[in-house]
């Protein structure tokens, strides 16, 4: 589970877009890419189980069947004490435990009370009989039902999870899905050899899902996705992940983040998601990203952790590639031609963006959360082969730079200053066909993303 590369090599059950509805007659299959999660707290029988022993399981068509699941341990840490020599924060936030990365190992052992497991929507069955007789893996030993609720299509639906008997041989990917995820510095060089205290790190890693794949260049240069769901051209159209101070200067962006201090907290990938989690982004040493990677979903979380810095700018800048795919928002249903001329679009903050074409549809879900009341945010919009902004890593035009900005009021969010503000960012990136694109699957898509599937422990 904590390798850096892991190829799920069954199929049985394949991505959210190949999920025929009678697969998971409990739960939406229109939900069957989306994360199940759930907390130790929440599962209160299993709490001091081996993590590598857990087991999961779903009732369907009169049986059990056995589902992927992924066990996630977490701790408490420091992020600063990512570095060498330690740069403590003197806050405790907690981060997904990677022995081969600097996060390092659980401090417990066994699953507890902030451990994840991590299923996918599709693993979801029916209610199982009352008297059903458990798998013999399972048999006298702890186990758990789940109920697994959609808020939106007001369903419900079951997975049982337990500690497999001593002696017995479990794996925890039986059924899972594709998705190959590696961490690979350039150099060829392990982890130990990365350049905490000044970059740049450049890397070659790589992430393959039946819907998508990414490629990283550097910590915080993300600069390749291919969409590869139904008749998706599978052409590459992202020219730079671009997160910035400000989108006028060069000073502080993707690239200079990565050329600064920065460490890995975790890299690992299993049967259900694929983990990348870093920190440092030059002045904003605890400045976190965390990339949670599920075969048909991306998850992308920003911790902002720097002093005053008054603006930010994230956004995802579209390669040439992109051209005539339609862009549109929330406050754009009709959208606009991707072509690098300049468009005329109505202003104010999104709640999700999307781009589709003959290249495959990406839609993405924006939210944020802050302790700064009555923070000034918009959304961001370029499309020009002749920006006015400079271009500070990729190519030279902007083709459908879209994302989100704060324009003003960003005060410390860094904790070793008094009276420190919270800020974080989550964007939910959804990958589909060709045909898959509309303002009315996009709205659908925002609403899958702000409603979690809800799990409670039952029985």
């Amino acid at each position: 589970m904590r390798t850096p590369v892991y190829a799920a090599v069954l199929a049985a059950l394949f991505a959210a877009a190949a999920m025929p509805a009678a697969a998971c007659a409990s739960v939406a299959s229109a939900r069957a890419g989306d994360p199940v999660v759930a907390t130790g707290a929440s599962v209160p029988a299993l709490l001091g189980a081996a993590p590598a022993r857990l087991i999961a399981y779903r009732y369907q068509g009169g049986r059990l069947s056995q589902v992927p699941l992924q066990v996630d341990e977490r701790k408490l840490f420091d992020v600063g004490n990512a570095y060498q020599p330690a740069l403590p924060s003197g806050e405790q936030t907690l981060v997904y435990a990677d022995a081969a990365y600097s996060a390092g190992s659980d401090n417990d052992p066994s699953f507890d009370a902030n451990d994840e497991l991590a299923l996918l929507g599709s693993s979801v069955g029916s209610k199982a009989p009352k008297g059903l007789a458990l798998p013999s893996t399972l048999r006298g030993q702890r186990h758990q039902w789940l109920r697994v609720n959609d808020s939106i299509g007001q369903e419900s639906g079951y997975v049982l999870v337990g500690e497999a008997r001593p002696g017995v041989r479990i794996d925890q990917s039986t059924g899972s899905h594709p998705l190959t995820y590696k961490f690979s510095l350039a150099s060829g060089q392990p982890y130990s050899g990365y350049r905490r205290a000044q970059g740049p790190n450049p890397e070659a890693s790589s992430l393959t899902t039946p819907t998508y794949s990414l490629g990283f260049s550097d910590r915080w240069m993300k600069d390749r996705l291919q969409i590869r769901a139904k008749g998706a051209s599978g052409v590459d159209i992202l020219d730079m992940h671009k997160s910035m101070i400000s989108a006028s200067s060069c000073g502080r962006s993707e690239r200079t983040f990565s050329d600064g201090e920065g460490a890995f907290l975790t890299n690992r990938v299993g049967p259900v998601r694929a983990i990348r989690d870093f920190i440092g982004a030059n002045s904003g040493p605890y400045t976190e990203r965390r990339e949670l990677m599920y075969p048909g979903r991306e998850d992308v979380e920003t911790f902002l952790r720097v002093h005053a810095i008054g603006t930010v700018v994230d956004f995802l800048d579209y390669s040439a590639a992109a051209a005539g795919m339609t862009y549109r928002n929330s406050l754009n249903l009709t959208g606009v031609k991707v072509d690098g001329q300049p468009d005329a679009i109505a202003t104010g903050l999104p709640s999700w963006s999307q781009v589709s074409g003959n290249q495959g549809t990406l839609t993405v879900s924006y939210s944020h959360t802050t302790s700064i009341i009555g923070l000034p945010m918009t959304g961001y919009y370029v499309d020009s082969t002749h920006p006015t902004a400079p271009q500070c890593t990729g190519d030279s035009a902007s083709y459908a730079a879209s994302g989100a900005a704060v324009t003003a009021g960003m005060t410390t969010t860094d904790p070793r200053q008094s009276g420190y503000s919270h800020f974080s960012t989550a964007w939910r990136l959804y990958f589909g066909g060709r045909s898959s694109g509309g303002a009315k699957s996009a709205a659908a898509l925002d609403r899958r993303a702000r409603q979690a599937l809800q799990v409670t422990a039952v029985r």
